[in-house]
């Protein structure tokens, strides 16, 4: 009797999952692009938000053959840029994206579709490509958080968002990193229909969504972490040792080779160039540094670890939120 219930609380719920996106013709359309190097987390994110939304799936590359993804992932695409489709939204995946900017072809794709797409919707470095085509200008967008400079650098007529997962101008949303991917089309699903149910769609393929919330890595890891592409010339750059956190707190680690003392001196400048930090008095010893951000919440603590004569060794900044 207990199997039986089961069973049939089990066929229940399975009769509720969505198992392949709408194919009728009055769903709402979306194009999703292709192109070799894409990202598989920007385009599959997105697709398993929309097919659970029930909305009619459509992939597209230039010419219509099989692509390989950054990671190696060969998929087979829908259709090509020569088919007659309109779609009611296209989305943009981020990945190895330098032959994709540099595609006339592609970009007049984009720029076509924009003029009939209710939305367009870019997901990490995609914003990049979003960016070349000119639809960006005078607007705001965001990005990976490892493109920030570059972004800024190449598309100044653009107002970079630094702390927003997903950033929304009306037709054009751009979206941070990877997983904002879904983020971003959870977002697009409430546009379309509601609120309620993206949030049943984010239930359903079990993701913690929360429309409201920043980007973790902008509102907190990116108040102070000194560029270490810029070090000094006598210092090896050996490795990240890891980086993680939450808007509470932000933890990072790099493997250094060279004289700490040079380090030491070097990080103390950077610091007194960033107006927002202070030393904490009576806080700080040789091998750990504490400094008081100029909100009065946070502290950064800068931690020279196995400092002797054996290289590498470790540069550890932590950034606590003493308000939480």
């Amino acid at each position: 009797m207990r199997s039986l219930i089961w069973a049939t609380l089990y066929s229940l719920l399975l009769s509720n999952m969505v198992w392949a996106h709408s194919t009728s013709k009055d769903a709402f359309h979306i194009g999703i692009l292709l192109y070799d190097g894409a990202q598989t987390i920007d385009y599959a994110g997105p697709y398993e938000v929309f097919g659970q939304a029930n909305y009619r799936l459509t992939t597209v590359s230039e010419d219509g053959g099989t692509i390989a993804s950054a990671m190696g992932l060969k998929v087979a695409p829908d259709t090509s840029f020569d088919q007659d489709n309109q779609f009611d939204a296209v989305i943009i995946p981020g990945g190895n994206i330098n032959e994709a900017m540099e595609s006339p072809e592609l970009l007049q794709w984009i720029k076509e579709q924009s003029k009939q797409a209710q939305y367009v919707l870019s997901v990490c470095n995609g914003a990049f490509i979003l960016a070349r085509t000119g639809l960006l200008d005078g607007k705001k967008a965001t990005t990976i958080r490892g493109a920030f400079d570059s972004f800024e650098k190449n598309f100044p007529d653009i107002g970079l968002v630094k702390n927003k997962k997903f950033v929304d101008n009306g037709k054009f949303i751009t979206t941070a990193g990877l997983s904002s991917g879904i983020d971003g089309a959870l977002y697009l699903v409430s546009k379309v229909d509601t609120i309620e149910k993206a949030k049943s769609v984010a239930a359903t393929i079990e993701y913690q969504w929360v429309p409201e919330g920043g980007y973790i890595r902008g509102m907190m890891a990116d108040k102070i972490m000194p560029n270490l592409g810029d070090l000094p010339e006598s210092i090896q750059f050996v490795s990240k040792e890891y980086s993680y956190g939450s808007l509470e707190e932000w933890y990072t680690a790099f493997q250094l080779s060279g004289d700490v003392e040079i380090v030491k001196a070097w990080l103390s400048e950077q610091m007194k160039e960033n107006p927002d930090w202070k030393k904490g008095q009576g806080k700080s010893i040789d091998n750990k540094w504490v400094y008081q951000f100029s909100d009065n919440r946070s502290v950064l603590q800068v931690d020279f670890i196995a400092l002797s004569d054996i290289n590498p060794w470790v540069l550890k900044f932590s950034i606590l939120d003493q308000a939480s």
